[in-house]
């Protein structure tokens, strides 16, 4: 398995709609972290993106696994980025 970075860019106009599927991205989210998928995740600090850190096969198993992501779904993401990542140093790196 090797690490992945995912960066969700967000349209600020679908704020509300966001909002609307909140609960459902975040029980999908929720069930990646129990499966140890998915290392950690949070908004970022603006509130125009999140940031998602992945443990897959590759960057398509990634690509594959964010479509089924119920903001995806929605077309609530305006702009998808996902880099590999290999942490020299820190807990990500053990």
């Amino acid at each position: 398995m090797a690490l992945f970075v995912v960066e969700y860019t967000y349209n600020p106009e679908t704020s509300s709609l966001r909002d609307d599927h909140r609960t459902q991205h975040r029980g999908w989210l929720t069930e990646l972290v129990r499966r140890k998928v998915m290392r950690s995740t949070g908004p970022l600090t603006e509130g125009h993106g999140a940031l998602f850190i992945v443990d897959a096969e590759d960057e398509d198993a990634v690509a594959r696994l964010f479509t089924q992501d119920p903001f995806a779904q929605e077309n609530l993401v305006e702009k998808v980025q996902i880099r590999g990542w290999t942490p020299a140093m820190g807990e990500f790196s053990e």
